[in-house]
């Protein structure tokens, strides 16, 4: 199931593999003019020549970074990670 999580003009769409791991799809800056752009799993950038501006992909295939490494290459985003990391502790272990 593909998740959401939301933080001011950022959003990040994220999936839970095996209850274990955070999966990152994609991150989303609103207020950005940067052109999209694919973050391959080595680190590599390439560009998405018609995507939406203040978009990122992140992985190839079936391959996607999990948290630690988009927190990694995107620090200044912690408020955001931290939203996730929450968002998915509440996903795994709901408070009753």
């Amino acid at each position: 199931m593909l998740r959401r999580t939301t933080c001011g003009d950022h959003t990040v769409l994220w999936r839970i593999i095996r209850e274990s791991r955070i999966a990152i799809e994609s991150l989303i800056d609103d207020a950005a003019t940067t052109p999209a752009c694919r973050m391959r799993m080595d680190g590599s950038i390439v560009d998405i020549p018609n995507g939406d501006p203040g978009v990122v992909l992140f992985g190839q295939g079936d391959h996607r970074p999990d948290l630690a490494q988009v927190r990694e290459w995107f620090p200044r985003h912690f408020h955001l990670w931290n939203a996730v990391k929450s968002d998915y502790w509440n996903a795994v272990a709901p408070r009753r």
